[in-house]
């Protein structure tokens, strides 16, 4: 008789294979989609330093991506290993030997486990990581580049106090054809340039933006509008230091801090705010709100591994129809609701309409109970009500197509 331990081994060893496989497809495909197109453009218009730096911002949001591809893979991976052991008859001769179909959940549990310790650790510690580390190489990035992001017809306002639009860019030689500059760093005084060319020029320092223009008008106002000059050029070097644009001295975001940190600005929020009137409570209202999302978040997201290998558990044991494509389908399908539920429950959250600690977890708990429905179904080897519903469902549509 084949003992328990060695079933376990086989079923996780299957379950992993298929996992991996799954994960690699997604994270592959996430990243030809998503970042690629931006790879080329920075390597057209910043050169290889920039691609470099893009390239490093990219490593340091992967623990995003993987919070959101693993728990997919979790999903289809499982219902593929075990939609094969089921397909080749090994699960019946399990069955046949008087095993209980409950001795194949413990690998499926581990794995569900193991997915959501490695979604723990990127939701607390290097996400948060991840999002600072992106925001100084992008910061980096402006420096050396600060005109990597301007285009024809295209406003650039990545520079703080400073807009700049450009009708046309020659791309063999960078010159800029109808060059609009409105800069306004100074507290009284807005100045806005208008020129016929206009080339960016290298800062060996890396501490300003240059940009060369030629035959242009420089008009001066103040803040309430009336004209305070104007000077027409041949010739003039519009100079931009980066430490006008506030870089580096931003304080950081709630999705940046770790949870003591959300909390410490959350409670200095409320102090600092505490005698103010209708809006700041409605501020503060916001802001305490928002970081108990964030830090409810952080938990619940991960338990999006476990949930779904649960359910994936006995979907994949199932027998619907004759291909094992269609236990795949279900799964997309249960995919679907489980993130619509999560939207669902997320903008209930920011509502106000429950508090996050209770709306947020409902949909890992209502999947996790669902699970255990379905397995307590495929022990008692019969079909759960529901799928029978959507049987039902797909047979009406098709019935009413022919």
């Amino acid at each position: 008789m084949v003992r328990p331990a060695i079933i376990a081994r086989y079923v996780f060893r299957e379950a992993v294979v298929s996992v991996l496989f799954c994960f690699a497809i997604f994270l592959i495909t996430g990243l030809i989609a998503g970042f690629l197109p931006l790879m080329q453009k920075v390597m057209e218009v910043g050169g290889l330093d920039l691609t470099l730096i893009l390239f490093l911002v990219l490593i340091s949001a992967l623990p995003g991506t993987l919070v959101t591809v693993l728990p997919l893979s979790m999903m289809i991976g499982i219902l593929l290993g075990l939609g094969r052991m089921a397909a080749d008859n090994e699960v019946a001769a399990i069955k046949s030997a008087g095993i209980s179909i409950l001795r194949l959940l413990p690998p499926v549990l581990l794995l569900g486990l193991i997915g959501f310790a490695l979604s723990l650790v990127c939701t607390l510690v290097l996400i948060p990581r991840g999002i600072s580390d992106g925001r100084r190489l992008m910061q980096e990035a402006a420096t050396k580049r600060a005109d990597a992001g301007i285009e024809e017809r295209t406003f650039f306002d990545s520079l703080k106090n400073l807009i700049l639009y450009v009708e046309k860019i020659d791309s063999a030689t960078g010159v800029m054809s109808h060059v609009f500059i409105r800069e306004s760093s100074q507290p009284d005084e807005v100045t806005t340039i208008l020129a016929q060319k206009g080339k960016v020029a290298p800062d060996p320092s890396g501490k300003a933006f240059i940009l060369n223009l030629r035959n242009g008008t420089i008009l001066k106002e103040d803040r309430r509008g009336d004209s305070t000059g104007s000077l027409v050029f041949e010739s003039y070097v519009f100079r931009y230091p980066l430490a006008q644009a506030g870089m580096g001295t931003a304080a950081k975001s709630f999705e940046e801090m770790s949870i003591s940190g959300i909390r410490n600005r959350v409670e200095a929020v409320i102090a600092e705010e505490a005698t103010g009137g209708p809006e700041k409570i409605e501020y503060v209202r916001r802001v305490e709100n928002f970081g108990r999302i964030l830090v409810t978040q952080r938990f619940i997201h991960p338990l999006a591994c476990l949930a779904l290998a649960l359910t994936a558990f006995p979907l994949g044991l199932l027998n619907i129809g004759n291909s094992r494509l269609n236990n795949v389908s279900l799964g997309l399908v249960m995919i679907f609701v489980y993130y619509a539920f999560t939207l669902a429950t997320e903008r209930v959250a920011r509502s106000g309409l429950a508090p996050p600690e209770l709306a947020l977890p409902l949909p890992p708990l209502v999947f996790m109970v669902l699970a255990a429905y379905f397995i307590r179904c495929v022990q008692m080897e019969r079909i759960p009500w529901l799928i029978r519903f959507l049987q039902g469902m797909i047979l009406r549509i098709r019935r009413n197509r022919a």
